[in-house]
């Protein structure tokens, strides 16, 4: 199998172009062993490469090293590459990813949500006597497709109703092949946004008209990626709320907002038809056990989650009558306060979470789910609970205070 690499880049005097993968043939993530690209024509370079047929699919990107060894890398994701059967030779022509001006559309809160993709496509292979076109559009919402038409035949001579449809499996990259034959160098087309039930014509794309730039091999399978789509539709704009998850204040409370309240408030929010929830940081914040550790930025985990935002019933419910009438007590007088007494409500939940562990502790902790856990997230785990015991045991979260 051959692998014909080719992008544009245009580098400084002493610089060079490198492209590394995950494959122990191509640098196996090592920047010290990755290959070097050779300059072809102004701002080409390229790698041909043989490579064993039947290859596991791979990741790579490029990245430029200066002649002091310095490195800069390209912006967003790794590319993939995944082998197709039969296909022996691949062009593939990328281009160099810098910060997109539509960056924040990359995100997960996008690609995962806002915009996010429902029904995929299956995953398009590259094939010999085709082109491969990729390119990134993630402003797109699941009711609309993109489609690329242009004037070659194959491409539906500039008519929309008979444009390509795009495979959307690698959403945000749209991906569509188009047969070799009768494209050229020469060859324009564009993009189009078409509504994906009718097929109806949402958006041209904008800008002038694209054009193809290489002579595709028929012996080959071409791939043209990198490309980014022009969106010419109207911005995104979205409403959200921004808020503490201790002010979310319900019946169902123990004095202060938990993380169940935000099941009401999410529904209240897509009920007044807005689009995202942002939350004040929900990390622990446990330093003196006093009213001090309120503060919401000054949390001694990037990990761990504050204690008090936990839904005490969910953890069990005291053995007796007695103590379950006493815990119902202090919850309707803390829920009744005007604002949240934050160490009372977090001293009482504190109560309620040690008397739950001595019922329920020794079963939790021989369970294959806590083991499981603790295992998974022993990196941070492990010195956080440690931090907590020796804070609690000497009664300063200054280490430096702390007996050897």
């Amino acid at each position: 199998m051959k692998l014909k690499f080719s992008i544009d880049y245009r580098t400084n005097w002493g610089e060079e172009l490198y492209l590394l993968a995950d494959s122990p043939m191509l640098g196996g993530g090592d920047y010290a062993s990755a290959v070097k690209l050779t300059p072809a024509n102004p701002g080409v370079w390229t790698l041909d490469i043989e490579l064993p047929d039947g290859l596991a699919p791979f990741s790579y990107r490029y990245f430029v090293r200066n002649g002091a060894g310095d490195v800069k890398n390209e912006w967003g994701h790794d590319r993939t590459f995944t082998p197709a059967p039969g296909v022996h030779v691949y062009d593939i022509y990328d281009r160099w990813q810098d910060q997109p001006l539509d960056k924040p559309f990359y995100s997960s809160a996008f690609t995962n949500c806002i915009c996010r993709h429902d029904k995929r496509s299956m995953p398009l292979l590259p094939c010999t006597a085709e082109v491969t076109l990729c390119i990134s559009a993630p402003t797109l919402g699941p009711g609309n497709v993109l489609a690329v038409v242009g004037e070659s035949e194959s491409m539906g001579s500039w008519d929309p109703r008979r444009a390509r449809r795009m495979d959307n499996s690698s959403f945000p990259e749209w991906k569509v092949n188009v047969p070799a034959a009768g494209l050229s160098a020469s060859t324009q087309f564009k993009f189009v946004v078409l509504d994906a039930r009718s097929g109806d014509v949402v958006s041209w794309e904008g800008g002038d008209n694209r054009t193809l730039g290489i002579e595709p091999d028929v012996n080959a399978a071409t791939v043209i990626s990198g490309m980014r789509f022009i969106n010419n539709m109207p911005l995104w704009k979205g409403a959200g709320t921004a808020i503490p998850v201790f002010s979310l204040r319900t019946e169902d409370d123990f004095g202060v907002g938990d993380f169940y309240d935000l099941f009401k408030f999410i529904d209240w929010a897509v009920a007044t038809g807005q689009t995202f929830v942002q939350l004040l940081p929900i990390n622990d914040t446990t330093m003196t056990h006093t009213w001090t550790d309120s503060y919401p930025y000054n949390a001694n985990s990037t990990f761990a989650l504050h204690p008090m935002y936990l839904r005490l019933e969910e953890l069990g419910v005291p053995a007796s009558q007695e103590r379950r009438d006493y815990y119902e007590a202090l919850r309707k007088e803390l829920n009744a306060l005007p604002e949240v007494d934050y160490e009372r409500a977090n001293n009482a939940k504190w109560e309620y979470i040690r008397e739950i562990f001595a019922l329920k502790g020794a079963e939790v902790l021989a369970s294959d789910e806590y083991k499981t856990y603790v295992e998974t997230n022993r990196d941070w785990l492990l010195p956080y609970a440690a931090f907590c015991a020796l804070r609690d045991r000497f009664g300063t979260p200054d280490p430096t205070m702390w007996k050897e």
